[in-house]
């Protein structure tokens, strides 16, 4: 099958995905959880979504839902490339080298279709890591409950939507998590029961060490979370822009 770069080809099912009804969580009380998520999805017949605190006002809940959308298609059409083109695309090597392509396809299929049950995404900064990282830290993994994730008041001004993305520079001058989708995915990554209890890990970060593991080391290029962040970029991008918009390397 053709690959196409026109988005309205390539996903052909669009779901209509909502998160499960309200569970509870315990945190010392019991307390219900509102599940606000119910939109249409791109790519992913049994697409899961965190639920959100009730800490999150309008706003934040807004914007989180539309991250959880873009996580799901850039996701999506990463997953398609890889179908359609396999181990052989540039960009599949440029990211993972000779890695193997199942454990690629398998992380994606986790992070979107595992169930996320008993995950919390919290607007309160509950552990005062947002007020001390000002302007740094968009959220962080509590790693005194390892399902919470605290998203930072910093998130909804500096992370844009995936529709902006190649307008506000190349990948490589902005980096992959500017993009609220691509970023939540990156926060999935930090939860235990996303990331395999460390299976997928923060092994490299810098542009460098990602391109030296697709390389020279692809067994953890296929287990690092930036090789990930950026091969969902590039790939995105050239949906945008033929040849995406990458930059210089």
């Amino acid at each position: 099958m053709k690959f196409s770069t026109n988005k309205s080809m390539i996903f052909a099912t669009i779901a209509t995905s909502a998160l499960a009804a309200p569970f509870i969580y315990d945190n010392n009380s019991t307390t219900e959880l509102a599940s606000s998520l119910s939109q249409e999805v791109l790519g992913w017949t049994h697409a899961t979504f965190p639920a959100i605190y009730q800490t999150c006002n309008e706003t934040n809940t807004r914007m989180l839902n539309a991250a959880f959308k873009d996580t799901a298609e850039v996701t999506a059409y990463a997953k398609n490339r890889l179908l359609d083109y396999g181990i052989d695309d540039a960009h599949y090597k440029r990211w993972f080298g000779n890695g193997s392509i199942f454990t690629v396809m398998g992380v994606f299929d986790q992070l979107m279709e595992a169930s996320k049950g008993g995950m919390l995404m919290r607007c309160d900064d509950a552990d005062g890591l947002c007020a001390a990282n000002p302007n740094y830290y968009a959220g962080y993994h509590r790693e005194s409950a390892s399902a919470e994730t605290v998203i930072c008041d910093y998130f909804y001004s500096s992370r844009k939507p995936l529709s902006t993305i190649c307008f506000e520079g190349t990948i490589v001058d902005v980096g992959p998590t500017h993009y609220a989708g691509i970023d939540m995915l990156h926060r999935y990554l930090h939860l235990p029961t996303m990331n395999m209890d460390e299976y997928i890990g923060e092994y490299a970060e810098t542009l460098e060490e990602v391109i030296d593991y697709a390389q020279n080391n692809a067994t953890f290029a296929v287990k690092n979370v930036d090789n990930y962040l950026y091969y969902v970029a590039d790939v995105y991008s050239t949906s945008v822009i033929p040849g995406g918009c990458l930059g210089e390397l």
